[in-house]
């Protein structure tokens, strides 16, 4: 039974529980001010937050605007380095009384070396390319690890259409050594008889004109490398056509800025190196434990005193099929061998792909709903637009031999390079002609390859 009493009664009864006859704001009021102070404080936080989300969007803008900027500078300056360079490779013909593809009296015997392991795309027409050079005397040198290598029926083939005399097949030859290129290089080196080297890996494919132009490089005393651009060719699959795009629109516009820049920057598909140089640097030996033997070698090169040269004339890399998930480890290897040479210029490299920076800032601008202009969509749109230019104006002046579909996957290519290049920040292991190792500074290789 409830038993009620007045208010004269149980004054405390009513102040609690009738606020209108309290004489001081009681709880509920008090809780109305708390609720009313934290949304004041939340709607702060909101406002702040939205504004920090703004300033970021507005950088990662700027920072994607600067990006395409520079890597449309990147493109004016290959092509201007292309055309001047090929204008004095063409007087310096003239001036010696020679046509660039003639033969050369005087020049130095040329040993090319091939170091091969397993089949590569289009191995059989690659080699084939080399029966024809023009310009100095040549001897190639094929340089495999065993006889069982599934390549050597395809090398057979090859060899009749070289004149006699030309080719020399080397198996085996060296003792294990950490880095399996070297160790091809050092077994076809005891062999070769030229002044100079030319290392020309398995997949590359060359014009008849390829060895009077790389070695008219060494008339200069002081030149002591010489290295050839290169773009990807012949692309078949997806994956294929991403490395590619990969080759063409970072590695070779990176590669000529480098040298404008004064920084050596040798990436090994077709490089040659004087025979004195050589052994003035302690011959391909003193490589053996990196994994980047072709830098170290440019950089051995630079030390001792002399310069690498950029070769204007472009060679073709062959890659008909690559899985995405190869292409994508590839990029991912290379990454890391960049990393391990130089952390600030390997960071920098971001600018050179701006499209990821302006997509982060959309998504960002769009997820905290603030408005940026310009607006983030159009941004996209136009680098988009602007980056497969890019690629095209490459293609035309490198001779490049990619599908115009093919260039419409550059922003997927531009995704997954950003999505890659972070790797190397958190992992040094790489994993390469059938081997894992971890990689130390400058690709010193930190395990070392087992039997």
């Amino acid at each position: 039974m409830l038993f009620w009493r007045s208010a004269e009664e149980s004054p405390a009864l009513s102040l609690s529980c009738c606020p209108a006859l309290s004489p001081a704001p009681c709880g509920p009021l008090i809780a109305t001010g708390s609720v009313a102070e934290g949304a004041v404080s939340t709607m702060d936080g909101l406002m702040m937050s939205s504004h920090i989300v703004e300033n970021i969007s507005y950088f990662l803008l700027g920072v994607g605007a600067v990006g395409i900027a520079f890597t449309t500078a990147q493109v004016v300056l290959s092509a201007a380095f292309l055309r001047y360079r090929s204008i004095r490779f063409n007087k310096r013909a003239n001036r010696n009384g020679e046509q660039a593809s003639g033969e050369t009296a005087g020049r130095p015997r040329v040993s090319i070396i091939k170091p091969i392991s397993g089949i590569e795309d289009g191995l059989e027409t690659n080699l084939t390319s080399f029966a024809n050079l023009s310009g100095p005397s040549y001897e190639l040198i094929i340089s495999v690890a065993e006889p069982d290598d599934p390549a050597l029926p395809i090398i057979e083939r090859a060899l009749p259409l070289f004149a006699e005399g030309v080719v020399r097949l080397v198996i085996g030859g060296a003792s294990r050594m950490d880095n399996p290129k070297v160790e091809r290089l050092v077994a076809a080196a005891r062999h070769a008889s030229g002044d100079i080297l030319l290392i020309s890996d398995s997949n590359v494919k060359v014009s008849s004109d390829y060895l009077a132009t790389t070695i008219s490089e060494f008339e200069d005393p002081g030149v002591g490398c010489a290295v050839n651009l290169f773009v990807g060719d012949e692309a078949a699959t997806l994956g294929a056509n991403l490395e590619c795009l990969y080759i063409l629109t970072f590695v070779l516009p990176g590669t000529i800025l480098a040298a404008l820049a004064g920084v050596t920057c040798v990436v090994g598909k077709s490089m040659a190196v004087s025979r004195t140089v050589l052994d003035e640097i302690g011959g391909f030996e003193a490589f053996a434990r990196v994994l980047a033997e072709d830098q170290s070698i440019g950089l051995a090169v630079e030390r001792a005193g002399y310069r690498v040269a950029l070769c204007p004339v472009v060679v073709h890399n062959v890659v008909e099929r690559r899985s995405v998930a190869g292409a994508i480890k590839r990029q991912v290897r290379w990454g890391k061998i960049r990393y391990s040479f130089s952390r600030l210029r390997y960071t920098a490299e971001f600018l050179c792909n701006p499209l990821p920076i302006l997509a982060a800032a959309s998504i960002l601008s769009a997820m905290a709903g603030v408005t940026v202009t310009p607006a983030p969509a159009l941004a996209i749109v136009s680098a988009v637009v602007v980056r497969i230019l890019q690629a095209g104006a490459m293609k035309y002046m490198t001779g490049a031999r990619l599908g115009a579909m093919s260039l419409v996957l550059l922003p997927v290519q531009d995704c997954i390079q950003v999505a890659a290049q972070f790797i190397p920040y958190f992992s040094k292991h790489v994993d390469w002609r059938g081997f894992r190792t971890r990689l130390g500074r400058d690709t010193q290789i930190m395990e070392p390859r087992h039997v």
